[in-house]
């Protein structure tokens, strides 16, 4: 059964719990008629055995046979149903027999109210004993009532019910069969559309359609959402890996193009070996900020989000930091010494130094750069502002996206990988916060990135 489809088991179970139904049912009905009509034979013999007491009783002590021929009524009652009466006397020897159309079993004087059911001669019958007493004549009465036509009735209904057995048993698998047919057929189409999507590598869209607001309908709604996002998925890591293979093939290209030129002849010429080694420090350096910043991307699916982070520690480091790698840049913080955010060190400063390294980079000015911290109700605004070349109003939408630089020919002198902004937009996105930017054309631009600072009874619900 563990290889069956589920139509085939959907037909087997729907067939037989039909066919088990139908022979229940039948079951039932069978033994209901049977008792039935077992009672009404008995309630007939009942009958005739009252109508013949009490025929012997009220003729008086002297009874002829002229007497009982003369009763059509008790001798066409006696024939029609196959009854056999016979008059004993109190030695329980028989000395009359009226109608021998039913065998009698061996003569016991036991009284009974209930008739007895016996087979004689193949035949099934019932008898009864009653005393009869008229006149001088003391004695029993015994009535046979023969089950003949009531045995043949129930074969014949016995016969009907195995043949509409057998009928319903084929009818059900029938049934079975369709009703699997028709319920699965969304499902074989689903099925269907899951193969084909595989086959195009999710690139096609869903053209399945089913409109019934049932398991199957959420079901299909779920798939879509799937697919809607394994597609996005496919879409972003095909364009992610282009991207990067992209970014590191000039770099690698530059080494590559140094180190055989140095393998020629540059190692003999201490100018042109300083030169290349210097371009190629550089290019490797270009390939390992772009390592590091998607590694970061990769690796804040685990943060510690209760952790605490005092914010004007962390642009002193950044101050020291860029005092030695860029020392004409100026940064300033405005804001209380001890305010804090619910983030990580670690986040923290990926947030501030990347919006530092993009001030630096798109600037033509001595950078200057101001870190500064507000409240506004139960907010806390960290913003970020800059005196750099600022970005193209039609820009703006697309600075967060991977990759994407406003200006190719700074990226390239600058060591820029285009994704420092989708670092900063993931990482306020993880800790619950919004990220805003306000720009002007060789002005600058400014950074505001707002978090909802939570009670402690908040923090706790949450």
């Amino acid at each position: 059964m563990k290889h069956w489809t589920l139509q085939r088991k959907w037909t087997y179970a729907s067939g037989l719990s039909i066919f088990l139904s139908f022979l229940m049912m039948c079951v039932i009905l069978f033994f209901s008629i049977y008792n039935w009509l077992l009672i009404s034979e008995e309630k007939i013999a009942q009958n005739t055995l009252h109508e013949v007491v009490n025929f012997f009783e009220s003729k008086g002590p002297i009874i002829s046979i002229q007497d009982i021929q003369r009763n059509k009524t008790l001798l066409n009652q006696l024939v029609n149903q196959k009854q056999s009466v016979r008059i004993l006397n109190a030695d329980g020897i028989e000395v009359l027999r009226i109608n021998d159309a039913s065998p009698f079993p061996s003569f016991s004087p036991t009284l009974t109210t209930d008739f007895q059911k016996d087979k004689l001669n193949n035949q099934l019958l019932l008898h009864k004993v009653a005393e009869i007493d008229f006149g001088l004549f003391k004695g029993y009465v015994e009535i046979s009532h023969s089950l003949e036509n009531f045995s043949q009735l129930m074969r014949y209904i016995l016969i009907a019910m195995v043949i509409f057995t057998f009928i319903a048993l084929v009818l059900s698998a029938l049934i079975g069969y369709s009703l699997s047919s028709i319920l699965l057929k969304p499902l074989k189409e689903l099925r269907n559309e899951m193969q084909e999507a595989k086959q195009t590598k999710f690139s096609k869209e869903v053209s399945f359609q089913y409109v019934t607001n049932d398991e199957i309908g959420e079901l299909l709604t779920i798939y879509k959402q799937l697919m809607n996002e394994v597609s996005e998925t496919i879409t972003r890591q095909d364009e992610f890996i282009h991207n990067v293979s992209h970014e590191l093939r000039t770099p690698i290209q530059v080494v590559e193009g140094h180190l055989s030129l140095l393998n020629r002849w540059g190692k003999d010429d201490k100018e042109v070996l300083d030169d290349s080694l210097q371009i190629s420090l550089t290019e490797v350096q270009k390939m390992k900020l772009l390592i590091e910043e998607m590694l970061k991307l990769a690796k804040r699916e685990q943060s510690d989000k209760q952790k605490e982070t005092n914010i004007s520690t962390i642009v002193y480091d950044l101050k020291q930091k860029y005092r030695i790698l860029t020392p004409t840049v100026e940064i300033k913080f405005d804001g209380n010494d001890h305010e804090k955010l619910p983030i990580p060190a670690t986040a923290l400063e990926q947030i501030i130094g990347n919006l530092i390294d993009n001030a630096i980079k798109y600037n033509t000015n001595q950078p200057k750069i101001v870190v500064k911290v507000t409240h506004h109700d139960t907010q806390t605004i960290l913003s970020v502002k800059d005196n750099g070349i600022g970005i193209p109003t039609e820009l703006l939408p697309k600075i967060f996206d991977r990759f994407f630089v406003i200006d190719e020919a700074r990226t390239k002198t600058k060591g820029g990988s285009g994704l420092g902004l989708s670092i900063v937009k993931r990482l306020v996105s993880e800790y619950k916060g919004e990220i805003h930017v306000q720009s002007k054309e060789n002005e600058g631009t400014n950074f505001d990135i707002i978090f909802t600072i939570m009670t402690k009874e908040e923090s706790f619900n949450s």
